[in-house]
């Protein structure tokens, strides 16, 4: 597995693009990988990305996948110049930075602590048994709205995805609504999840971290990112 940080670079009018419309995110996350083909290539090949800002409000591109990405087939002048910034240059030497991450997910072990991030689609599918359904509407994905709602799904796909955190410590920031042009229907409901988990099943927790958590993957949504801590 490898992971990719790439600034991008604001004044682009690829990057600008991207930023109004998930879907043209992904398909330029995809050009990074372009001998890949098929409907199912992003889900084969494990590649998952989020969109984030650092803290001097620079936008930082995570990418994660099983193969190397190649951003030489981005468009041009969409990475950030970092030689322009002497002081982001010294701690930001690389741009993008590609890391091989295979050993120290090897190295995964129950009873572990890491900080993380998650950006969720936290959504859920309506069954036979949920309050007031009909039964055209079995099936369908809604919002989960709410914190405490929120928490709670992080709760049941925490179970499935082998660790364990403490709820209240949990911080939880709604995302702004994100659409595409494409026509398809995407129910999508963001949060950002901030903590600290426990690894509880190496084996369940290092598939979380290859195949990403929930739903909308597509969109930027799922990539779980660990930093060690004590």
């Amino acid at each position: 597995m490898f992971l990719m940080r790439a600034f991008l670079n604001p004044d682009s009018a690829a990057v600008r693009a991207d930023l109004a419309n998930p879907e043209g995110l992904h398909k330029t996350v995809m050009r990074a990988f372009a001998d890949l083909v098929g409907p199912l290539a992003r889900q084969e090949n494990a590649i998952l990305h989020r969109l984030d800002h650092d803290q001097g409000g620079r936008l930082a591109l995570l990418v994660q996948s099983a193969l190397r990405p190649d951003p030489s087939r981005w468009p041009t002048g969409y990475l950030a110049d970092v030689a322009t910034d002497i002081d982001f240059a010294f701690s930001h030497p690389e741009n993008p930075a590609i890391r091989d991450i295979n050993k120290e997910r090897a190295g995964i072990n129950a009873g572990r602590r890491f900080l993380f991030r998650l950006k969720a689609n936290t959504t859920k599918r309506l069954s036979a048994k949920s309050p007031g359904v009909i039964a055209a509407q079995v099936g369908k994905r809604v919002p989960v709205r709410g914190d405490d709602a929120r928490r709670q799904w992080l709760a049941r796909h925490a179970v499935v995805s082998g660790f364990d955190l403490d709820l209240r410590s949990v911080r939880i920031t709604e995302l702004p609504p994100a659409g595409g042009s494409s026509g398809k229907r995407v129910t999508v409901a963001g949060a950002m999840f901030e903590g600290v988990l426990v690894v509880s099943d190496e084996e369940k927790f290092r598939l979380a971290l290859q195949q990403g958590i929930g739903s909308a993957k597509a969109y930027g949504f799922g990539l779980l990112s660990i930093a060690a801590t004590r």
